[in-house]
C-alpha cells in the first residue's frame, strides 16, 4: 500500500497524487516543526515567530529538493517541467509546504521518460 509513496518515478493517478500530498504536507510538517524546536533549543530563541520562520525555510528546501528529485527520478526535462519546479519553490516561500506541494503533486501525475 505505502511503497508507491516513496517510489518517486512511479506515475500516479488523480486520487493517488491526492494522497501523496496529504502524506508529505504531514511529513514536511513534521520535519519543519522538529527543526524549528531543535533551532529554539540550540540557539535559545524560542519564540513563535522563529519557529515559524525556520519551519518555513525548511519547508522551503524540503520542496525544492523533493521536486528536483522527482524530475530526476522521471528524467523529465521540459519547459512545462521547469515551471512546475520553480511554482513549487515560490509558492513555498509564501504559503509553505501547503502550497509547494501543489506543484509536486502535479508532477507525480507524470509519465517516466525513457
Amino acid at each position: 500500500m505505502f511503497e508507491n509513496l516513496v517510489d518517486l518515478s512511479f506515475q500516479r493517478t488523480g486520487k493517488q497524487a491526492f494522497g501523496f500530498y496529504l502524506a508529505y504536507l504531514f511529513l514536511f510538517a513534521l520535519i519543519s516543526g522538529i527543526c524549528g524546536g531543535l533551532f529554539g533549543a540550540i540557539t535559545g530563541h524560542s519564540d513563535f515567530a522563529t519557529g515559524v520562520r525556520v519551519g518555513q525555510m525548511t519547508a522551503i528546501i524540503l520542496c525544492l529538493s523533493l521536486a528536483i528529485v522527482i524530475v530526476i527520478q522521471k528524467k523529465q526535462m521540459s519547459f512545462k517541467v521547469i515551471v512546475l519546479v520553480l511554482l513549487s519553490g515560490a509558492l513555498a516561500v509564501f504559503i509553505g509546504a501547503l502550497g509547494g506541494l501543489i506543484p509536486i503533486a502535479f508532477l507525480t501525475k507524470l509519465g517516466k521518460n525513457t
